[in-house]
C-alpha cells in the first residue's frame, strides 16, 4: 500500500507540476543534451559519493585506506539503487552496510549499523549549518525569500547544535527507563557518544565543506538549459527542497520536486519551462546515478554466483 501511494502521490504532483508547460517540448530539450554532458555530471556526483564514502569509512573503520574507501563507495552506490525501491533516498541505508559484513568480518553487525546511523546524523547537521550560513549571508544581501524558511534553518541549525551539547557534555541516563521519542533520542545519543569526539567533528568538517557539491549540481544544469537560476537562490532553496523529497512521499522524488521547484523558484522570476527542465533533468541524473548502483548490484551478485 505504501508504493501504491507513493506512485499515486508522483503521479498527481508531476500532472499538476507539468499541466502549464508543453511536456513535448520539454522532454525534447532534455533528449538534445550531449551525451558527455551527462557523463561530466555522473563523474562529478563519482566523486562526491567518494568524499561521502570516506566520511562513513572514517567512523566505521579507525585508519581507512584508499581501497577501503573504494569499498566503501562500492556500497554507497548500492544503497542508492536500493533506495529507488525503498521508502525513501534514506531508504538505501538500510542495506548498504551488509556487503560490508563479509569483506570487514572483524566488524560486527552493531559497528557497521551505528556507522551509517552516525554518518546520516552528522551529514543532515552539517546540512543545517550550511543552510543557516547561506541563508543569513541571503538575508544581508536583502534576497527575498518566505521568513518561515529563514527561521527554519535557523533553528534547525541550532537544534542540532543543542542535540550535541546533550551529547557530549550532559549525562542523560536518569532519563533512560522513559518510552517514546525520548527513547529514540537516547539511542541516538548514546550511539553518537560512542564514536571519539575529534573523530566526530572531523567528519562533520568534511560533511560540511562537501555539503555545495550536491548543490552546485543545480547550477550546472541551470546552465546546461540557460535558465538563469543564479546560486544565491539554489543553496537557498534546494537544500530545503532535497529535505522533503527525503521523506517516502514518492517514487524517487518524482512530483514533490518539480512541485517544489516551480513554487520556490517562480519567486525569483524563472518561467515554468526553465524551472521544470532542470527539476526533471535533475531527476533523471538521480535516476542514472543509482542504475550505476544497479550495475554494482548485478556484478556482487555475478561474483557471487562464480564463487559458488
Amino acid at each position: 500500500m505504501s508504493k501504491v501511494f507513493r506512485l499515486i502521490a508522483s503521479v498527481v504532483l508531476v500532472y499538476f507540476a507539468f499541466q502549464r508547460v508543453n511536456i513535448v517540448e520539454i522532454v525534447g530539450q532534455i533528449a538534445t543534451v550531449s551525451w558527455w554532458k551527462t557523463f561530466l555530471i555522473l563523474l562529478y556526483f563519482l566523486m562526491g559519493n567518494i568524499l561521502w564514502s570516506w566520511r562513513w569509512s572514517l567512523l566505521a573503520l579507525d585508519r581507512p585506506k584508499f581501497s577501503d574507501v573504494l569499498a566503501f563507495t562500492w556500497a554507497t552506490y548500492m544503497g542508492s539503487f536500493y533506495s529507488i525501491f525503498l521508502a525513501s533516498s534514506v531508504g538505501g541505508d538500510l542495506v548498504k552496510w551488509v556487503p560490508h559484513l563479509k569483506k570487514y568480518p572483524k566488524l560486527s553487525k552493531t559497528r557497521l549499523l551505528s556507522s551509517v546511523l552516525v554518518d546520516r546524523i552528522i551529514g543532515i547537521s552539517a546540512f543545517s549549518a550550511m543552510a543557516c550560513v547561506v541563508v543569513i549571508i541571503a538575508k544581508l544581501m536583502r534576497y527575498q525569500f518566505p521568513d518561515s524558511l529563514f527561521w527554519f534553518f535557523i533553528i534547525l541549525f541550532w537544534g542540532f547544535c543543542l542535540f550535541y551539547i546533550l551529547v557530549f557534555y550532559v549525562r542523560l541516563d536518569g532519563l533512560s527507563k522513559r518510552g517514546g521519542i525520548l527513547k529514540k533520542f537516547l539511542e541516538m545519543a548514546e550511539t553518537l557518544r560512542s564514536q571519539n569526539r575529534q573523530r566526530v567533528f572531523r567528519v562533520f568538517l568534511i560533511s560540511f565543506l562537501g555539503e555545495p557539491i550536491w548543490v552546485m549540481a543545480f547550477w550546472f544544469y541551470s546552465l546546461i538549459f540557460n535558465a538563469g537560476i543564479g546560486l544565491i537562490p539554489i543553496f537557498i532553496f534546494v537544500p530545503l527542497i532535497n529535505l522533503i523529497i527525503a521523506l517516502p512521499i514518492s517514487i524517487g522524488g518524482f512530483g514533490p520536486r518539480e512541485s517544489l521547484f516551480v513554487y520556490f523558484f517562480s519567486q525569483a522570476g524563472i518561467s515554468d519551462e526553465k524551472i521544470l527542465l532542470v527539476s526533471a533533468y535533475s531527476g533523471i541524473i538521480g535516476v542514472l546515478n543509482a542504475a550505476l548502483g544497479g550495475i554494482v548490484v548485478f556484478f556482487s551478485n555475478f561474483k557471487r554466483e562464480e564463487k559458488k
